[in-house]
Order: C-alpha cells, then structure tokens, then sequence
C-alpha cells in the first residue's frame, strides 16, 4: 500500500473531509489531495506531524516509501548493513534531516554530535540516517574514529572508494590529504565519524574547507567549538518495548505499536514481561538488543529470560551474543570501559559512582556529597573540600555521560544498568564498606525529630532524601551499621507517618525497635522512643488494643531511667490519655492529660509548644462532655501558643483550627465551622496533598456539617472520598472506616433511603463489636443512630431495645450527666411514650 493510499484510509476512518483535515493541522487541502493521488510526499516535518495527528510511527505511515528509497549513491562507505530492527527515534532523525541534508542545512554548514551514554544507540541512528537519506547525497562516507588507526584505516578505503591516485601510497599523510582535497572540492556529501573519543585528534583528520555535512558519535557530551550536540536518551516505554520483540522476534520485524498493543491481551505474559524487562534496563537499546539476540538465540520466552535477569544479571549483560558486529561489546564491557577511562582522569570518579550506585538514579542530592563528605572516604572527602577541585570531578564523570547534572535542582541522575554494573563489579567488602558509609552519610544527613518544629523546610529535605533512605534500608541487612542504621529507620518512620503513608512506617518503626534492643538494650531511651512513637501510629491507626501496651512499656521504661517528672515522660501520658478517650475512658485520659500537663509547667516555659498539647486534648475531653465554654477556652490556648512557636504550614496550627471548627459545629455555629473547615482543608491538602489521612479528617467535618444542614448532595462525595482516603491508607477494617460507614448510614437515612442505611449501620456495628468490644461509646453512638432509624420505620419495639443498650453503654462510660447520655434518655422516653400511645389505641 502506498503512502497516498494508507493517508486517505486513515483520513476516511476517522470521518474527516480532506478540507476539515487540512483544517485541524493547518496545511493546504490542495497539499493533501496531491498527496493522495501520489503526486507529491510532505516534507520531513510535516511527516512527524502527520503520524502524531493519526498515532503512527512514520515507519507505519511511510513504510513503502521507506522500503522504495532511491539507491545509494556511487561513492557509498558504509561497513554495515541495514538495522532490520531499527525502530522509533522518528524526532531525532528528522532533526538530523533538518540539520544535514543539502539545501536544507544552514550555509555555513556545522559538524553535529550525537551524544551520550556507551549503548544508548549512536550509532545505530546514524546507521539508519545514511540508509535513510542516503538518496539525499552524492556520497555517504563512514570512519571509525576510536583511535588514529581505525580513522586511516578508514580513509584508506574512501581513497579507494574515490578512485583516489594516492589510495595505495605508503605516505600516509599524502593518502590522508588526497581525502581532504576531495571533501573540499566536492559538496553534498555526509561524512560519519563514529565513536569519536578525543574531539582534539579528529579535528586533524577533517577538511578545513567544508562543502558536506558531519555527524558524530560520541559518549563526550562537552563539545566545546567542536560539534553541535544532540543528546540520545534511552528509548521510552513503548519504544523499548517494539523495539524488543521484534529484535526477539516474538513479533514480525515491520509490526506496528498497535500490533505489539494487541499482544497486551493474547500474549499477556510476554508483553508484561517485556514491559518489565523495558523498565529494568532503564530502555537501554544496547541491553534490549542483547536481551533479544539471547533470546532469539535459546527461544526461552520473555518471563524466562526476565527471571534470569533477575537472578543472573551479571552473567546476562556480559554475554553479547552472536552476529553482533555493528556493536560487539556487550553492557557490561561497554559501561566498564567507559568507567575505567573517566576513573583514570580523576581517582574520585570512582567513588562518586559508587555512591550514586547505591542510591535511585535519579535526582540524587549533591549537598549529600558537600554536606556528608566525611563520611564518603578519603578521596572524595578531599575532593569535595574545594568547589573547583569537586567540578572537575564532576565534569569528567559527565563527560562521557555517566552521570548528567541537573544545576536548577542540584541534582544527579545516572543510568539504571550503570548502577547494575558498578554494583556487580565491587567484591563483596567493596560493597558492604561503600553501602555503610552512604548509610552513615544519610542518616547524619535525614533530618530528625528537633527539626520537625520546622515543617516546611523538614518537610523539604526529606522529600529529597526518602525514596534514596527507602532503596538503601531495603537492601541493608541488619547485622551491619546497627546504630546508624537504627536511627536512619526511625527517621524514615517518622516522616512516612507525618506523609500519612502509615503501612510502610509501621515497618520501619518496627525495624528501628528490634535495632535498638538488639544493639542498646529492651531499657534504652532510644527503645522507648521506638516503642512510644510505634505505639502513637497504632493509635493514629485505630488499634488501640496494639498501641496500649506498648505506651505502658514506653512509660515504665521512661520513668524508670529518666526519672518521673522528665518531658518524656509527659509525652507518653499526652498520648496514653488520647488512647484512653478514644476507648472512651474519659475519666482515665483527663488523669493522664493533668499530670503530663503538671510535669510541662514544670518543667518548660508557659509557651513551650507541649503545654499546647494537653491544653487542646483537656479541650477535646471537655468538648466530648458538651462543656463548651471550658473547651473553646483551652482550645484557643493551645493555638495561640503553636501560632508562636510554629510555621503557619505546620500540621499543629491546622489541628488547632481543626479542633475550633468541630467545636463550632457542635455548638450550632454552622457558618462559623464551615469557614474553619475550607481554611484547614486548604492548608492540609497544600501541605500534605489531597489523600493524606489528615485531608480526610477535615473532609468528614466538612461533610458531617452539610448533614446536619441536610446539603445532602454536598455531604456524599465527601464521605466518599473520605472513605477512600482511609481505605488506601489504613485498610478496610479500622475504626475510621467504621466511623465513616455510620456517618454514610446516617445520610441514607436522612435521605429516606432506609434498606440502604440498615445494611451500613449492621456493617458499621459488626465492624465496631469486633474493634472496640461491646461497651465503647462508638458502640452506643450506631445503637443511638440505628434506634432512630427504627423510630422513622414505626419499629419503635425494636428502637426501645436499641435505645436501651445504647443507655447502658453511656451511663457506664460518660455519666449520667454528659450531653450524649441525656440525648439517649430523651429519645428513650419519646420511644416508650409513643409505643404505650400505639398499644392505648
């Protein structure tokens, strides 16, 4: 099929007039009528433009064209044949078209480099640009740049290729000349150097006087005057992945994105497989490549092979395979070399490798290796001690593109088989020594709990630091660096609870427990602290029955070894006193609350930022007991005292507004609560983004007002996605969730939908006994809910029995006199009186 007629299908698939196309992409309609007749083919740009408009390649969209190109100039010196398998690169090759070609390149014609890292595919773009092109030039001319002597090797056979005299002369330089004199005397022709390695030794090689165009290969990507460079990055998902099967030849080496899609469905296995096989070399066409001539070499299959990766990826990235004469050197020989030559310019490229091995390969902090030097070893120690000694370092390393530098985020970034290669290249002490000093530098580098007074800025450097803390702690084992490695943990935990990202910090928080009491004993400080902060996110998680005894231990240790007025001390009894409410031991947790409050004054300014814990949590107690006025006031000291001390993005200040708001609803204050809610859930969601456990906590306040004011269809999404937070990130069986069924049982009641609320508030109850047992308060608040529910059903026999365990359930835990239980003795005496009305009549 030509390209006029494959336009016009396309055209016509999707219903376009050729008026209405030329319209969407701004062209002629008299262009694209030519164009289907086979009058004319667009031009270069114009050809990426149309594959982008239909979702083509433009091997799809050209493919006769491609395969119907005008012959090879007379004077064709090219050593290798044509990539069957070449895909993609569509954008880098029509730029080389737009930059080289003659009558299109600029008068004053430039020598252009393709750059980048060993395997990336220099040369095999600039492969496919002369086949491609080819009928562009009078002469299409190849030279193997790595040393002088491959580059005379080569322009003795163009000699030849050109009929020159001198192409058997044992003068060399007169050989070499005749070369030059030809370039400079003859114009419309390509010249390819590739593999260029010393910018300065070719340069005596090329004509002074240019009428063609140049191109370069390179892994140097400082070109200086040299070359104009264009940067080869690794192929892209989709890319990769064509690429992949049809070098394995699991599909036809012409098949289109669409047809290797298709395989998503009725080959399942390989294309995951080679989906991850993609992301594991990081789209490293060299290693794709390889991968596929091993497979088609042994027709193992893609999970097979992707197995063998896993296990055995040393092994795999030195094995070449056959038939590989265009790139013969395998990964792992291509990346060491490269290695060992920029190693040999500056002894510190080594380690800084080595280093940024150890770490994700991407946006790696260069203040680790300022800040943390010291802990690096000698050489980069050394290095880093002066700015410009540390740039050379640095500049070597990127001048063969082992790393890139990113000066607008001072950041590094490094390839992913680079890492595999350094790694798998270090002896066994190498690695165990180099991943206990990044260990060391991370841990002196994460900042921790004194700096957390700081949000923003604390919040910052651990963004930076966490997901390289996160690869370094999963692949550490725990008998090395104990103690550094004990405190890096915890840190990490710290911040992943504060992110909301509860699962991963119970880990982590249980990881730095068993450190600590192996290395500093079950009644260290630093083991309280583990047990004590483990303890709080079991609490934040809704289980409580885990959390209790490990505040206990927390305390016993505490007031043991610090004495029983210490600040510590009083941290635990804050937290045990939140324990206590939320089990609805309200009596208990104001004890608690008194004497943590005790020891602060004592011990701390009136405005130490702890006072203002147990001053907001006295106030929740109060509030719970609908002593409004001595909440309000306890609730504004609090904050007053966090607007003091911190930042007004610190989580304190939005859980002081948070609190005003709840008690502003509670007290009919709906206009009030509302505004305080909007301004908390602006702040949440700026500072923690929009699914982060505290968001939804303020989203169900939001929610629960717009109940109370029957704005029903405001309430719903809400609770939804309030549900959705807690599910993602605390699980579907926690008390939240629970809170969060009863409250969405209560808006299907409200709304008259009363199947709907009896399933929620029966899952909700279900879920509740299991929790929290058969006599907490979050029990008697569903029985109350239920009991309503059965009122507006005219089952009032079945509201007096809900009604009455509910009763019992307050008098025992809040008291005769608490605003809830007398709500519960109002709607029991509205329920007997109504039901002994129906059995009068």
């Amino acid at each position: 099929m030509h390209f006029g007629q494959r336009l016009r299908e396309e055209r016509l698939r999707r219903h376009l007039s050729q008026e209405a196309m030329a319209e969407a992409l701004a062209l002629s309609p008299r262009s694209i009528r030519r164009w289907e007749r086979g009058q004319a083919l667009p031009q270069a740009s114009v050809r990426l433009q149309l594959s982008r408009f239909f979702g083509l390649s433009p091997d799809e969209l050209f493919e006769d064209e491609k395969q119907s190109q005008s012959p090879r100039p007379s004077q064709w010196f090219i050593p290798y044949a044509h990539n069957p398998f070449f895909t993609g690169r569509e954008e880098i090759l029509t730029t080389l078209q737009a930059m080289l070609t003659p009558n299109r390149a600029p008068a004053a014609t430039h020598i252009y480099a393709l750059y980048g890292l060993g395997g990336v595919g220099k040369t095999q773009v600039a492969l496919e640009y002369a086949y491609r092109y080819a009928q562009e030039y009078q002469a299409v001319l190849w030279i193997g740049a790595e040393t002088t002597e491959s580059i005379i090797s080569s322009l003795r056979g163009i000699a030849k290729l050109l009929q020159l005299e001198q192409q058997g002369d044992k003068d060399q330089q007169q050989m070499i000349k005749a070369v030059q004199n030809w370039l400079t005397t003859h114009d419309q022709w390509l010249l390819i150097l590739d593999n260029v390695e010393d910018l300065e030794m070719v340069g005596r090689f090329l004509p002074t006087a240019r009428q063609g165009a140049i191109l370069f290969t390179t892994r140097i990507q400082t070109l200086g005057t040299h070359a104009k460079g264009i940067h080869l990055s690794p192929m892209e998902d989709i890319e990769g992945l064509l690429f992949l099967l049809r070098r394995a030849k699991v599909v036809d080496a012409k098949a289109t994105s669409e047809q290797v899609h298709m395989l998503s469905t009725s080959q399942s296995l390989q294309y995951d497989a080679g989906k991850e096989l993609v992301n594991a070399t990081g789209g490293l066409p060299l290693a794709l490549d390889q991968a596929g001539a091993y497979l088609e070499e042994t027709q193992c299959g893609l999970p097979t092979y992707l197995d063998l990766f896993r296990t055995q990826r040393a092994t795999l990235l030195q094995q070449r395979g056959e038939g590989a004469h265009e790139h013969p050197a395998s990964v792992s020989t291509t990346l060491t070399l490269a290695i060992n030559v920029t190693s040999q310019r500056h002894p510190a490229v080594r380690d800084l490798l080595r280093v940024c091995a150890l770490l994700q390969p991407d946006a790696i902090p260069e203040e680790l290796f300022h800040q943390e030097a010291k802990q690096l070893g000698t050489t980069l120690e050394a290095a880093c001690s002066n700015p410009l000694d540390w740039n050379q370092v640095v500049a070597v390393a990127c001048s063969y593109s082992l790393l890139s530098r990113q000066s607008e985020t001072q950041t590094f970034s490094i390839h992913r088989l680079l890492q595999v290669v350094l790694l798998d290249t270090m002896t066994k002490e190498e690695l165990k020594a180099w991943t206990s000093r990044v260990i060391k530098a991370l841990d002196s580098m994460f900042p921790g709990e004194q700096q957390i007074e700081q949000y923003a800025n604390w919040r910052r450097q651990c963004d930076r630091l966490i997901s390289h803390v996160q690869l370094c702690l999963q692949r550490t084992n725990d008998s090395e660096d104990a103690l550094a490695l004990a405190s890096l943990t915890y840190k990490a935990a710290q911040y992943l609870r504060e992110r909301g990202q509860f699962a991963e910090a119970m880990l982590h928080y249980q990881r730095s427990l068993h450190l600590w009491e192996q290395k500093r004993g079950p009644d260290h400080p630093d083991t309280a602290r583990a047990l004590h902060n483990l303890a709080v996110l079991y609490w934040r998680m809704g289980q409580y029955a885990e959390a209790e005894p490990l505040f206990l231990r927390a305390l016993r240790i505490r007031e043991e070894i610090l004495g029983m007025e210490h600040p510590d001390v009083a941290t635990t009894l804050n937290y045990m006193a939140l324990l206590q409410w939320k089990m609805g031991q309200y009596a208990k947790a104001e004890t608690l609350l008194q004497r943590a409050l005790h020891i602060w004054e004592q011990a701390l300014s009136p405005d130490h930022p702890n006072i203002a814990y147990p001053f907001n949590n006295l106030a929740i107690l109060y509030a719970e007991q609908g002593k409004y006025a001595e909440a309000e006031t306890y609730f504004r000291r609090a904050l007053q005292i966090q607007e003091k001390t911190y930042s007004p993005d610190h989580p304190d200040i939005a859980q002081g507004l948070h609190n005003l708001a709840e008690l502003a609803q509670d007290q009919g204050k709906y206009e009030e609560a509302e505004s305080l809610y909007q301004r908390v859930l602006r702040l949440r969601e700026q500072t923690n983004g929009p699914n982060h456990p505290d968001v939804a906590e303020t989203l169900n306040g939001l929610a629960e007002l717009y109940r109370m004011q029957g704005k029903f269809t405001e309430a719903e999404p809400l609770y939804q996605r309030v549900l959705h937070i807690y599910e993602q990130s605390q699980g579907t069986d926690n008390p939240y969730v629970a809170m969060v069924l009863n409250e969405l049982a209560n808006l299907s009641r409200d709304q008259g939908k009363y199947a709907e609320a009896e399933v929620q508030y029966q899952q909700t109850l279900s879920m509740r006994e299991q929790q929290l047992g058969q006599h907490h308060p979050d029990i008697a608040e569903t029985l109350h809910d239920l009991a309503i529910l059965s009122q507006m059903q005219g089952d009032l026999s079945r509201g007096l029995s809900l009604t009455n365990r509910a009763l019992e359930i307050r008098l025992s835990s809040l008291g005769e006199t608490h605003p809830k239980t007398l709500a519960i003795q109002e709607l029991y005496t509205q329920l007997a009186k109504n039901k002994e009305e129906d059995d009068n009549e």
